[in-house]
């Protein structure tokens, strides 16, 4: 999965990369090129990057030096094509000697600022040869110019130049001077060109290199401002304390309400998840997903706490929309779902499942006999996976329910804008085979009208009986 899926399929990752603070276009590519991490290792070794720069950024003594690091690193521009010219041994012209001074005097700079604070995680390679080569005056100006200091010939040459005119010259005599100049200034860009050519690899890693440490700081100061945290990496189970969705929270703090963060353990079985309507079981899903995906992309997640395993694929199953869009029914997209979750398994493809009430499109007989076969595949071959569901499920696997609505205590009126208050989001154990019947108090609540209501239970009191 690469960045742009990830935007694409992760609920609130398109929040998180948006909120990052990158300052130059070199730190966007690199984020954009940033792989999805299965190997524990190098989720760590991303993780610890990402600390490190935390403790940086943290640090109030530190304030001043980082202002100036990011002033500069606001001024990086991406030349990996002007790099790759001079890789290929093409001559560079002015405009592209001047681009690569400019790069090798910031990336010095950059360079020296990140010494001083003690970045460890980055090597910016010195580009000092490179100055040296693009500055004979040694004026350390971002500026480029065939300087005459290159040749003495084209320096007597342009003098002569400039006192032809008032010399009495001829026009033709004074373009062909021009012309023997231009002549020499082509041949000191090839030699200048060929001086810069074994430089081009220590270029290319500076750039890189700058742009991963902006990408760093801007995940380190994005941890601090959202109340992020570093995961471990999980062994036999993933679980999260103080589990959020910053999207969403950031939204419900809009509208003056809070975002209750929950505890969840997920192990490396099928767990099915009942509750009300309006539980908040879509957004949990939602939350795993965005928080196992962000580690894996290095990021810190949106939790107190974590632990968690890493997977080779996430496949979740909400319905958005999207599916109608492309002309499939939301039963028919969610069952290509789930074959790609047995292909996988069959494949011995790790992966985390994620479904928001399975086959609940189709009529209630065959939607909860599709629930039960899948699983049944889960618990046979230990996928780890959250299913969400309405159906009343008899099967020998993990359950969890959303505790739903709290007891009104002040007998204040439920309405839609404070329905959130009066439910209680957190997750227990239950072996209860029957699920909450609370969708008429729902109902009642957000106003539907009474009449249609007043059938509803009255059918509903005939079933009972």
């Amino acid at each position: 999965m690469s960045i742009k899926q990830a935007i694409k399929q992760i609920s609130g990752f398109n929040y998180i990369v948006n909120s990052l603070n990158i300052r130059s276009s070199a730190g966007r590519k690199q984020l954009f090129s940033l792989p999805f991490l299965t190997n524990g290792d190098d989720i760590e070794t991303a993780l610890d990057e990402t600390e490190t720069a935390v403790g940086i950024v943290n640090a109030p003594e530190n304030e001043k030096r980082l202002s100036m690091l990011f002033s500069k690193l606001m001024q990086l521009h991406d030349i990996s094509g002007t790099i790759r010219i001079l890789s290929d041994k093409n001559i560079l012209d002015d405009v592209e000697l001047f681009e690569i001074k400019y790069f090798a005097l910031l990336a010095e700079s950059i360079r020296e600022h990140a010494g001083q604070l003690k970045i460890s995680f980055i090597d910016i390679p010195s580009l000092a040869k490179v100055i040296d080569i693009l500055d004979p005056e040694k004026k350390r100006i971002p500026h480029f110019y065939v300087y005459d200091q290159y040749s003495p010939d084209l320096a007597s040459l342009r003098a002569q130049l400039n006192r032809m005119p008032d010399q009495g010259y001829s026009e033709q005599e004074i373009e062909q001077a021009r012309l023997q100049a231009q002549q020499l200034e082509d041949e000191i860009r090839k030699k200048i060109t060929q001086q810069l050519y074994p430089h081009a690899r220590a270029l290319l890693k500076a750039l890189h290199e700058i742009a991963r440490l902006d990408v760093v700081l801007a995940k380190a100061r994005q941890a601090k401002e959202l109340g992020l945290c570093k995961p471990a990496i999980g062994d036999k189970k993933t679980f999260y304390t103080g589990l959020f969705h910053p999207e969403i929270r950031n939204l419900l703090r809009q509208q003056h309400k809070d975002f209750q963060p929950v505890d969840i353990s997920i192990p490396m079985q099928p767990t099915v998840i009942t509750g009300a309507n309006m539980a908040g079981k879509s957004v949990l899903l939602k939350s795993v997903a965005l928080a196992q995906t962000m580690m894996q992309f290095g990021f810190y997640v949106a939790a107190q706490s974590a632990a968690i395993i890493p997977v080779e694929q996430i496949v979740i199953s909400i319905s958005d929309g999207e599916d109608e869009l492309k002309g499939l029914s939301s039963f028919a997209a969610e069952m290509l779902r789930l074959n790609t979750t047995i292909d996988n398994t069959r494949q011995h493809i790790s992966q985390l499942v994620l479904i928001d009430e399975l086959a609940r499109t189709t009529n209630p007989t065959e939607g909860k006999a599709i629930v039960c076969g899948i699983l049944d595949f889960f618990i046979q071959h230990n996928v780890q996976s959250l299913i969400t569901t309405h159906y009343g499920i008899d099967m020998p696997c993990r359950k969890l329910r959303v505790k739903g609505f709290t007891e009104n205590k002040n007998n204040e009126k439920i309405t839609i804008d404070n329905i959130n208050s009066f439910i209680d989001y957190s997750l227990e154990e239950t072996t209860e085979k029957e699920v909450p019947h609370e969708a008429v108090k729902i109902a009642e609540i957000i106003g539907v009208n009474a009449a249609i209501l007043e059938r509803a239970k009255k059918y509903l009191k005939n079933d009972v009986q």
